[in-house]
């Protein structure tokens, strides 16, 4: 019996070439992430994937749906303190878990539904804080900066711990702390410690 040509196949769905965008993500990378290599493993032309997506930043919008999608929504109705830091350690272990995850959703603006209710929650955890409405905006996209570049610094340092490093000389200067690779855990909670405190330093002098 023959084989189905491509044109007796199902026609693949958005949801297909956005879940093996991610897939190829995981693999290869943000930097070798390609509409080419999409379609080759969907083993069908890359002029299919443009009747569903008009380009790779479009699609790239897509991807970065289904990463969210991974961080649970934080409860307005709780403390806003515990479920700010519950969603940024949350957030955080969503990032590390697929590769350059963190670069996708610094690269594209959050447009899709899930993404945008995220932003939501969190504006409403500021909102319950007593934070000014004007400063709510200020928070949130701090908050989001403060974890995606940590992340990202993150993979940076996941690639040095991997490659051979020359030790700087410990003599040549006398400082409180050597170069070694820091306990990333211990840096994000400091970082994240020092923003909440922060946060209810802004909203104690605004009331």
């Amino acid at each position: 019996m023959s084989q189905p040509n491509q044109d007796d196949r199902q026609p693949v769905t958005k949801s297909q070439i956005t879940h093996t965008a991610l897939d190829l993500l995981e693999e290869e990378g943000i930097k070798k992430l390609s509409i080419r290599k999409i379609a080759d493993r969907l083993d069908i032309k890359g002029a299919s994937l443009y009747w569903h997506f008009k380009n790779k930043r479009q699609l790239m919008e897509f991807v970065s749906e289904e990463i969210c999608k991974k961080v649970a929504l934080p409860d307005p109705a709780s403390d806003w303190e515990k479920e700010l830091v519950k969603l940024a350690t949350n957030y955080r272990h969503v990032l590390l878990h697929t590769r350059d995850s963190a670069v996708v959703l610094v690269e594209t603006p959050p447009t899709t539904p899930y993404r945008l209710e995220l932003i939501e929650k969190v504006s409403e955890l500021f909102k319950q804080s007593g934070m000014e409405k004007e400063d709510v905006f200020s928070a949130s996209w701090m908050l989001d900066n403060y974890i995606t570049s940590f992340v990202i610094e993150e993979y940076r340092y996941a690639q040095l711990s991997d490659e051979e490093v020359e030790p700087h000389p410990s003599d040549e200067v006398d400082l409180p702390f050597d170069f070694s690779l820091p306990n990333m855990d211990n840096e994000f909670q400091f970082g994240l410690e020092v923003l909440m405190a922060g946060f209810k330093s802004k909203i104690r002098n605004e009331n």
